[in-house]
């Protein structure tokens, strides 16, 4: 039998039933809706966002350390290369992975994992594990076992542990990190700077910061050129840190900087050390200098310097390079200056007299006072600088007068840097304003004016080259990692003085040797010219000159007739048994002689050896 339909009476008790029906249906509706909307969102438009948080949670990036170039000497010798070395670091996400950690504590223990999580709790197991890395790290590292679990507990992505780690010790720690199940530190390959050369040379080498990029000497210089570029490489780590080679990305190689010879021969800068190192000693002097070029290319031979930079200091405002960055009073070896104005523009010729006196002159007109050593009388212009009379040096310079000075002056290099380019050269000093009736009388003669070593052996370069003067040349070659060969050619900067100018003032260094002051640089079948230079030392702090404390140099050239090399020697107050005795002449004459001999006994077996230069890659 079929029901009845409900009456009215039904239908009015029923209807609250199925309002809330309704009511649940609506809501179950929405619910899925948005369910189903915040699905799309995520499958659909957050999927790449969520993807790479879940893949860098694991993934790594590589960086593949590529090598600074080398320095290395005329020869090939390594002055400066990098290492390859490993630092160890922590990976904080690993290192709070529980379910990895507690397996590899588990490990440590003997046993189960399941049992070990029924006895620790989430925190316990990670400070027990950090625990056990401390004590074996603690073993291994500087650190005391609570600095390391304080790393280990840092909220950083990761804190390196160790660096420039050898690759020998970098084994022997792998093999202890498998026995000791250790998990979320790892070693990765990195390089260092190292310095075969040590304290030879190291300040015209330099150094480079933490970042492996140059910040003095010619790592500064050639930096550019040095610096590699990094490769890469993405990998990614399953939770219990092994990484997943199916999910490797593709190595980008890493580019090595190019090597950069220099002009230097460690073979010639090592005995010019040594001789600097005995000069030093011998003469208790504040600082010896010592520099040797090659004229006719500007090329830089050896450039040895006393005290060393102190390679226990790190701060870079300390080093001092003293044959560019501390200029000095050169006295009369700038009386060449004088003389190539002179002669170059006919106010004076080489035969012609001049009248030194008697050890005594005064100005009448400008009431300045000069004195020379003995009474030289009458003397030609190459006396005057054979005898190095100051008195007849003055005559001559007031024919020349101011401005011819200063032009110069400025065309052998002085006021301004050479161009060498390394950090911290200086440019010395010379008065282009309203000279006073002392630098009248001073500058010509060498004082108030100052200069570098290097500017003065660049100077005495330009009258051995004929005038030239040439801008100074430390790098010989650039080679990149393919083999190509970048050659640095000689540049000149300008002609100085006419050739035969410059002929005439080598006839009369030559003279100086032969005859005057420098007869204690002389050798033996060499024919040797040369200036000495003695100046009282000035105190800027006390803005005077200290009495019996002078600065001595030697600066000349060999062989006279075809200059091969230009040579200076500069002592800083020297000691010796009476102040009579401290003169360029007796001082540095004698260590020039000797550095010249070396220098020339190892051009003839350089030249006997030739420098093997890579061919251009690609040629045949």
């Amino acid at each position: 039998m079929s029901q009845p339909l409900p009456n009215q009476i039904q239908l009015r008790r029923d209807r609250p039933v199925c309002r809330r029906m309704l009511l649940l249906l609506f809501v179950l509706l929405a619910g899925f809706s948005l369910v189903t909307w915040r699905l799309a969102v995520v499958q659909i438009k957050e999927s790449a966002r969520l993807m790479e948080l879940a893949a860098r949670k694991y993934q790594r990036h590589i960086v593949l350390p590529a090598h600074r170039g080398a320095i290395k000497d005329l020869s090939g010798e390594y002055l400066a290369h990098d290492e390859d070395v490993r630092e160890l670091y922590t990976d904080r996400t690993h290192l709070r992975e529980v379910i990895t950690v507690r397996h590899r504590l588990a490990a440590i223990r003997g046993v189960k994992a399941v049992d070990l999580r029924a006895e620790l709790g989430d925190a316990d197991t990670l400070a027990a594990y950090h625990e056990h890395l401390a004590k074996v790290l603690s073993g291994i590292l500087p650190q005391t076992e609570e600095e390391i679990r304080s790393q280990l507990a840092s909220d950083k992505p990761e804190i390196v542990l160790a660096k420039l780690v050898d690759v020998e010790t970098a084994a022997q720690w792998s093999d202890l990190f498998k026995k000791q199940h250790v998990f979320g530190i790892y070693l990765r390959p990195t390089v260092a700077r190292r310095f075969p050369a040590q304290d030879r040379l190291s300040l015209v080498l330099g150094d480079t910061d933490t970042s492996n990029k140059g910040r003095w000497g010619i790592e500064k210089l050639m930096d550019a050129k040095l610096t590699g570029v990094a490769g890469e490489q993405l990998i990614e780590r399953d939770k219990s840190g092994h990484e997943l080679p199916s999910y490797r990305s593709q190595v980008v190689e890493p580019q090595h900087g190019s090597d950069a010879h220099l002009t230097i021969d460690m073979q010639l800068q090592d005995n010019v050390e040594a001789i600097c190192e005995r000069a030093w000693k011998a003469s208790k002097a504040r600082r010896v200098v010592i520099v040797v070029t090659e004229p006719s290319t500007g090329t830089v031979l050896a450039m040895a310097a006393r005290p060393h930079r102190d390679l226990s200091n790190p701060d870079v405002s300390t080093w001092t390079n003293h044959a560019i960055a501390e200029p000095y009073e050169p006295g009369s070896i700038f009386k060449v200056v004088t003389l190539a104005a002179g002669l170059d523009n006919k106010k004076i010729t080489p035969g012609e007299k001049i009248d030194c006196g008697n050890r005594y002159y005064e100005d009448p007109v400008r009431k300045v006072k000069l004195s020379d050593d003995e009474s030289l009388g009458m003397q030609t212009v190459k006396g005057v600088l054979v005898h190095s009379s100051n008195i007849g040096m003055y005559k001559i310079s007031k024919r020349v007068g101011q401005d011819m000075m200063l032009d110069y002056a400025t065309r052998f290099g002085f006021g301004a840097p050479t161009g060498i380019g390394l950090v911290g050269e200086k440019a010395g000093y010379l008065n282009t304003g309203k000279w006073s009736n002392t630098t009248y009388s001073r500058m010509p003669i060498g004082y108030e004016v100052s200069v570098t070593p290097l500017q003065m052996c660049m100077a005495y370069g330009a009258i051995a080259n004929g005038g030239v003067l040439m801008k100074p040349r430390l790098i010989d070659r650039i080679v990149k990692p393919n083999g190509e060969t970048e050659v640095m050619p000689p540049q000149p900067v300008w002609q100085v003085c006419s050739a035969k100018t410059a002929a005439s003032l080598r006839d009369f260094l030559e003279g100086v040797v032969l005859e005057g002051t420098g007869k204690r640089a002389a050798l033996p079948d060499v024919r040797i010219g040369g200036k000495t230079g003695t100046t009282r030392r000035y105190d800027p702090e006390k803005k005077r000159y200290i009495e019996g404390s002078y600065l001595t140099s030697f600066v000349g050239m060999a062989p006279i007739d075809n200059p091969k090399l230009v040579c200076l020697v500069m002592l800083d107050d020297p000691k010796a048994e009476s102040s009579a005795m401290v003169r360029g002449g007796r001082v540095a004459a004698p260590i020039f002689a000797e550095v010249v001999q070396e220098t020339l006994d190892h051009l003839a077996i350089r030249n006997e050896r030739p420098v093997k230069v890579a061919d251009k890659g690609g040629e045949p």
